[in-house]
């Protein structure tokens, strides 16, 4: 496990990027890059998570330097997970996070525990006492699932929710009462449920694009404790967030413009600020293309009951 610090003041910020899709750097791409460096200006986080789908084609080893250059110039540290369309062309997994994991600032690296996928890793951040707090957990979720009889996307597999488990038992001794994100860019079936059952804020612009088997993920959360949210990427026009059973479900907010999007939806980045004095709840906001802040979006009430309570 890789280690941050929380500031002096006990708190932490942190920025998600996704959906970048940098291509071959023609004027889309350079409008996204633009819109990084002004957030990170803007907002001056103190770590920053992609969530996947950074680069998209053939020359994707070569341009993912390309993609995170504001990062890397910007002295922030900054970690990475993949997504479904990063490998989809050009160099396979382990030679693109070999080049994504050798540029400045990048703490991403996998932990050969985790069985599956590539780059699953954990980073702990550590109080002013020394003592970790928090904890970001990163993983793979794949990009398309190999069982052809179903198919669509990918799932989290059985090494993977050990893994996660695992790693909360371990942090959980350092600090019986630690916190912990998960960040990663396919949804996962329960992002429906969240927005079909409880209330939420943001929008939901498109269907949830999670994957067609449910391997209990969700439940290896609930199982392991100390899991407060899981944040992802990939439905571009989706920017919704609730909670479902104690665990805060939601989108970050697409950044790229060279992708599909919605009219009048615009790109940006989702921001979450962390209390080392509160391991209950963290605060997360939106900032825009266009300036706006919003840290107050509309409330969706739920259209269905559950039938158990």
């Amino acid at each position: 496990m890789k280690e941050l610090q929380f500031k002096k003041d006990g708190t932490f910020k942190i920025m998600q990027f996704t959906d970048v899709h940098y291509v071959d750097g023609r004027e889309e791409d350079q409008k996204t890059l633009s819109l990084m460096r002004r957030l990170l200006k803007a907002e001056k986080p103190d770590f920053v998570m992609v969530t996947g789908d950074a680069v998209y084609g053939e020359q994707n080893r070569k341009n993912v330097k390309k993609a995170m250059a504001p990062l890397i110039e910007s002295d922030i540290p900054w970690s990475f997970v993949f997504g479904n369309h990063d490998t989809e062309n050009g160099v396979d997994y382990a030679e693109l996070f070999e080049e994504v994991t050798s540029q400045s600032g990048c703490l991403a690296y996998h932990d050969p525990d985790s069985g599956a996928g590539c780059g699953n890793h954990t980073i702990k951040l550590m109080g002013t006492d020394g003592i970790v707090k928090w904890a970001l957990l990163a993983l793979d979720s794949g990009n398309y699932n190999n069982l052809k009889h179903i198919g669509g996307y990918d799932y989290f597999k059985a090494p993977q929710i050990a893994w996660y488990q695992d790693q909360i038992r371990k942090l959980e001794v350092e600090n019986k009462e630690v916190a912990a994100l998960a960040f990663f860019h396919i949804a996962l079936c329960e992002f429906r449920d969240v927005w079909d059952f409880e209330v939420c804020r943001g929008e939901k612009n498109e269907g949830v694009c999670c994957g067609r088997i449910n391997s209990g993920m969700f439940a290896a959360m609930q199982e392991a404790g100390h899991t407060k949210g899981a944040f992802v990427g990939h439905d571009h026009v989706n920017n919704y967030y609730g909670t479902l059973q104690g665990i805060t479900l939601g989108y970050g907010r697409a950044t790229g413009y060279n992708t599909y999007g919605k009219d009048g939806f615009e790109r940006g980045a989702r921001i979450y600020v962390l209390d080392e004095k509160n391991l209950s709840e963290f605060t997360t906001y939106e900032h825009l293309a266009n300036g706006e802040v919003v840290r107050d979006p509309k409330v969706h009430q739920p259209e269905r009951e559950r039938e158990l309570e």
